[in-house]
C-alpha cells in the first residue's frame, strides 16, 4: 500500500448489547450495531456504498444487512476470518476508496459467540479437524482447543524469557480493572485480584479462565471514508496514520522457527507507514484472545525488550497513568469478543477523547495503536490519531 497517511478516517463506531444469550440472530444484532455507527457518524444508510464483514461461518451476509438497512450496495464482501480481519478489511476499504470504486464503507462483525458457535468450546474433534487446516495431525494427540495451542507457544516463551504466571496475571488484573470503568463490559462489577487469579484452576497450562477471552453474543460496526468526506460527518474523525493489513509467518504446523511471530513483521511496516515510533504511542488496544498474546505483542511492537516484558506489565504500565494504557474498555478478556473489533471501537473513542472528564479517559492521548492477531502466523496493526 502506498502512502495513505491521514488521508482516510474512521467516522463512526457502534455496537449491540453484549450477553451470553441474546435471543437474537446475527442479522438483528448487526442492524443495531450498524445503526449506532451511522448515528455516531451522522450518516444515513444511503451514504454507505460498501459493506464488508468477517465471520467463521457464524453470521449473515453483508448483502442481507444492506438490504435490511434499505440500500443497494455497490460492493459487498464477506471473508472467512477472525483475529486481524478488522485491520485487513479497513485496508481493503481504503484501497477501494483510493481506486475510486467506493466512497464510504461499513465494516462489521456479528456473532452469537456464546449461545451459538463457540470458537473456544473445547474438545470437538469433528469441528476442529474440519475447521483447522492440518488439524488431523495434532488433534488425535490431544491438542484440540485454542487454549492448548496458544498455551504451548506461551510455555516455550515463558521458559526462554523468564515470564511467570504472575506476569500473565498482571495483564488480566489490569484489563479487568479497566472493565470496572465500562458499564458495557460483560465483566463490569466483577473485579479480579491477583490472589484470586493465582488461585484459579487451569483450563490448559498456563491459562485459567481469566487468561481467556469472554465469548459473547454481540455485534460491532465501523465506518471508514476519505479524510475529505470525513469533514462532513457529525463525529470527530479519527485519522488512519498507517496500517499493515495482514502479514504472515510460515504456517504454525510447518514452522522451523517457533520464536518468530507474524507481529514481528507487522511492527516495522506499521511504524514506517505512520511515521512514528513506539515511544510516540500513548494508548493501545492489543489483541488479547489470551493474556500471553498481549505480552508477546508488547515485545513485537517495541514497547518492551525481549526478556523485559514481564517487568513492564508488573510495573503497571498497562494501567491508567502507566506508560501504555491498554485495552481500556476491558479488552477481549473482560469487555467482549468479536475477534478484535471491539478493541478498535475503544481506541477510536479514546483518541476522540470521548471520556474526557472521567477516570476512563487516557490523558493527553493523541496517537494510538490497534493490533490484530489471527495467531502466531498471521497479524496486522494500524495507528490512529485525532
Amino acid at each position: 500500500m502506498g502512502n495513505i497517511r491521514n488521508r482516510y478516517a474512521i467516522v463512526g463506531v457502534g455496537e449491540s448489547e453484549r450477553s451470553r444469550n441474546s435471543g437474537k440472530t446475527p442479522l438483528q444484532m448487526a442492524l443495531v450495531a450498524a445503526r449506532n455507527a451511522l448515528n455516531d457518524a451522522g450518516l444515513t444508510a444511503k451514504d454507505i456504498d460498501g459493506f464488508m464483514s468477517y465471520n467463521t461461518g457464524d453470521s449473515c451476509p453483508s448483502h442481507q444487512l444492506a438490504t435490511y438497512l434499505g440500500v443497494r450496495p455497490k460492493y459487498a464482501k464477506d471473508v472467512m476470518g477472525g483475529g486481524s480481519s478488522t485491520e485487513m478489511l479497513i485496508a481493503d476499504a481504503i484501497g477501494l476508496i483510493e481506486a475510486g470504486m467506493l466512497n464510504t464503507v461499513l465494516i462489521w462483525r456479528s456473532m452469537n459467540g456464546a449461545s451459538g458457535k463457540k470458537v473456544g468450546r473445547g474438545y470437538d474433534s469433528n469441528m476442529l479437524q474440519a475447521a483447522l487446516d492440518g488439524g488431523s495431525f495434532i488433534i488425535p494427540y490431544g491438542s484440540a482447543s485454542p487454549s492448548q495451542w496458544f498455551g504451548m507457544f506461551a510455555t516455550r516463551h515463558m521458559h526462554q524469557t523468564g515470564i511467570t504466571r504472575k506476569h500473565l496475571g498482571h495483564v488480566c488484573v489490569d484489563f479487568y480493572e479497566h472493565a470496572q470503568r465500562n458499564p458495557k463490559a460483560f465483566l463490569y462489577g466483577k473485579p479480579l485480584s491477583m490472589e484470586e487469579y493465582m488461585d484459579t484452576q487451569y483450563i490448559s497450562y498456563p491459562f485459567t479462565k481469566h487468561d481467556s477471552c469472554v465469548e459473547l453474543d454481540e455485534a460491532n460496526a465501523i465506518i471508514v471514508t476519505s479524510a475529505e468526506r470525513a469533514k462532513n460527518c457529525k463525529s470527530r474523525p479519527v485519522y488512519i496514520m498507517g496500517i499493515s493489513a495482514r502479514q504472515c509467518h510460515p504456517h504454525s504446523y510447518y514452522w522451523s522457527d517457533l520464536d518468530q511471530v507474524a507481529s514481528d513483521y507487522v511492527a516495522p511496516e506499521v511504524y514506517k507507514s505512520a511515521g512514528v515510533k513506539p515511544e510516540d504511542i500513548q494508548v493501545a488496544s492489543i489483541y488479547d484472545c489470551f493474556s500471553w498474546v498481549v505480552l508477546r505483542q508488547l515485545e513485537a511492537y517495541g514497547f518492551a525488550a525481549r526478556g523485559e516484558v514481564g517487568d513492564f506489565v508488573a510495573d503497571g504500565n498497562l494501567r491508567m497513568g502507566g506508560r501504555l494504557p491498554s485495552n481500556t474498555a476491558g479488552g477481549m478478556l473482560s469487555e467482549g469478543y468479536t475477534h478484535g473489533m471491539n478493541n478498535v471501537l475503544e481506541i477510536v473513542r479514546q483518541v476522540r477523547h470521548e471520556y474526557k472528564g472521567t477516570d476512563r479517559q487516557v490523558e493527553n492521548c493523541e496517537i494510538g495503536i490497534c493490533t490484530g492477531w489471527a495467531g502466531p502466523d498471521m497479524a496486522g496493526a494500524m495507528i490512529l490519531r485525532n
